[in-house]
Formats: structure tokens, C-alpha cells, sequence
């Protein structure tokens, strides 16, 4: 009878019940782990020799980019160097399909816009591919809303760019074969 009486005082003056409490605890640790998890990875990725080398070099890695442009096939080759590398850390160091995506997207959109004969050249010194991998890699471990935001959609663009591509060259196939 008291434990009733208690529970009704608590309720009337605003007290929270054991249950409650408990409850608030149960919630307060879970909420703990999932950060400390976070931070924890966050960490192993911030200290990865791979990830500080290319998130510090990136503008150095464009401009060397750009001026190798110049020397036709030396600087794609290059280009598409720095790419894979940034297609590998977002892959395996940082394992996330997403980001991966949309690296492997910037990646190839720069090598193709490198390869273009002179222009290429020029086109490489504005559209710095590096720097956009940096960038997103960098915000995607710093779990920054609006990179993760961009990264969504340039994964999905470059997801349906690549389904449709599949789409008409099995199309084109079997209206040769077929």
C-alpha cells in the first residue's frame, strides 16, 4: 500500500519512477557506446598513414596532376594513380560503399576530362578530383550531415549513370546478337 501511495506522490509532484530511471540509464549507456565506438573509429582511421598522406597532399597531388596533363600519357596515368588510392582508402580503411561510390565517380570523371587532347590539360587545373576525394573522405570520417549529403548523391548519380550505361550495352547486345 505504501509503494502505491509513494508511486501516486512521485507522479503528483513530477518524480520519475525505478523503472523510469533504469530506463534512462539503459539509454544514457547505450547512447555512450555508440560514441565511444564512433570516436573510436574515427580514430583508426585519423591515424592510418594512408589517410594523412592523402588528405594532406590532395591540393599538391592536383597541382602535380595539372602539370603532368601536359605530357599526354604520363599525366593520366598519374591521375588515375591518385584516384585509385583514394578509391582504396575509402574502400578498405574507411569501408563504406557510399563514399566509395562517389570517390570511384569524381575519380573517373577526372581521368576522363584529363584525357581530353589539350583541353584535358586545362580542364584539370579547374576540376580538382583530389581535392573533392579529400574533401568528402575527410567529412565522411569527420561524420559532417552535409558531406554525407553530397556523398549520397553523387553515389546515386553515379549508381543510376552506371545501371543505365549496363542497360543500353545489354540492350545494344542483344540487338546484335539477337
Amino acid at each position: 500500500m505504501s509503494n502505491e501511495r509513494r508511486a501516486q506522490t512521485r507522479e503528483k509532484f513530477g518524480f520519475d519512477s525505478d523503472k523510469e530511471i533504469e530506463k534512462l540509464k539503459r539509454t544514457k549507456k547505450k547512447a555512450e557506446a555508440v560514441r565511444d565506438k564512433r570516436l573510436e573509429y574515427r580514430r583508426r582511421i585519423e591515424e592510418n598513414k594512408l589517410y594523412k598522406t592523402l588528405i594532406g597532399g590532395a591540393i599538391g597531388f592536383d597541382i602535380l596532376d595539372a602539370v603532368l596533363g601536359f605530357v599526354e600519357e604520363v599525366g593520366d596515368l598519374f591521375s588515375g594513380l591518385f584516384g585509385l588510392m583514394y578509391i582504396y582508402l575509402s574502400a578498405v580503411v574507411v569501408r563504406s560503399f557510399r563514399l566509395t561510390l562517389a570517390v570511384l565517380c569524381v575519380s573517373l570523371v577526372d581521368l576522363l576530362l584529363g584525357m581530353i587532347p589539350v583541353a584535358g590539360t586545362l580542364v584539370d587545373v579547374v576540376f580538382c578530383g583530389n581535392y573533392i576525394n579529400r574533401t568528402m573522405i575527410k567529412g565522411f570520417v569527420e561524420d559532417d550531415a552535409e558531406t554525407k549529403r553530397r556523398v549520397n548523391l553523387i553515389a546515386s548519380a553515379g549508381f543510376l549513370v552506371v545501371f543505365g550505361l549496363a542497360w543500353l550495352v545489354k540492350t545494344l547486345l542483344g540487338n546484335i546478337i539477337g
